[in-house]
């Protein structure tokens, strides 16, 4: 009994840790001052407004950091899950080397990818476009996608799928009509893992952005350097609420088939 509210403080404790700071940020939004000043009594949308009222912010958002993360997750997703299809659903020479080559992207710290991917593409005159942008995000998303639809593939009984062979199925269509209808949750939950990491994505798009791509968190990032006010705040908000709802559906999709 001791031993398990000792661990109930702890993973409180790490939760505080994690959920203070966006605590700070959500009191700043709503504070009707220029100061950053958590909210007194009576909170004001003031600065969502100045947010909305904001071009930069806006061609940011709308412009950038939403078509590029939608392009990159749909792109991760069809490329991470036929990796994971042929790395879980096929045995074959050199299979522990290509898999540890796609999780690169994980393990290389993003400002030497960023940098790696720049330097590349600079040669084809792409530095700065928008099409590299989705290059760079889709390339951070597709081991999150391989994990996760990986996972889903491996709790697949292959049995299924040959029964429908042996009832007239070709190969290709066992899978489509029996097994992906059976990794849907895990498709979706990559999908939105891999837009949660392009529309929050710092490291990468540092080096990938122009005059005409700044994303989002690139914008406050700039705005935070160069001048002060709790419109920075408010945008961080709004990215917070996006990431959050995301996160409980990626989870609440974890937990149970999804069903179309």
């Amino acid at each position: 009994m001791g031993q398990s509210r000792l661990l109930k403080c702890y993973v409180y404790a790490i939760f505080a840790l994690i959920a203070l700071p966006l605590v700070v940020v959500l009191g700043v939004a709503f504070n009707p001052t220029e100061r950053f000043a958590l909210a007194p009594l009576d909170p004001s949308l003031r600065w969502f407004r100045e947010f909305f009222g904001r071009p930069e912010y806006l061609h940011a958002l709308f412009a950038v950091t939403l078509p590029v993360a939608c392009l990159s997750a749909m792109s991760a997703t069809l490329m991470g899950t036929l990796s994971a299809i042929g790395l879980v659903r096929f045995k074959f020479r050199g299979r522990a080397l290509i898999e540890a080559v796609f999780m690169m992207p994980i393990l290389v710290p993003g400002i030497l990818l960023g940098a790696a991917l720049y330097l590349f593409f600079a040669r084809l005159d792409l530095a700065g476009t928008f099409i590299l942008l989705v290059i760079g995000h889709t390339l951070i998303g597709i081991p999150f996608v391989i994990r996760v639809v990986g996972a889903g593939l491996a709790g697949i009984n292959p049995a299924i799928e040959e029964s429908a062979v042996n009832l007239g199925c070709s190969r290709f269509g066992a899978f489509c009509r029996v097994g992906l209808p059976l990794i849907r949750s895990s498709l979706v939950s990559g999908a939105i893992l891999a837009f949660i990491l392009s529309f929050s994505d710092v490291n990468i798009s540092l080096f990938l952005t122009g005059p005409h791509t700044n994303t989002l968190p690139l914008q406050i990032f700039s705005d935070i350097q160069w001048q002060g006010d709790p419109t920075i705040a408010a945008a961080s908000t709004i990215q917070i609420l996006v990431v959050t709802s995301l996160i409980i559906l990626a989870n609440t999709l974890a937990r149970k088939r999804l069903v179309f």
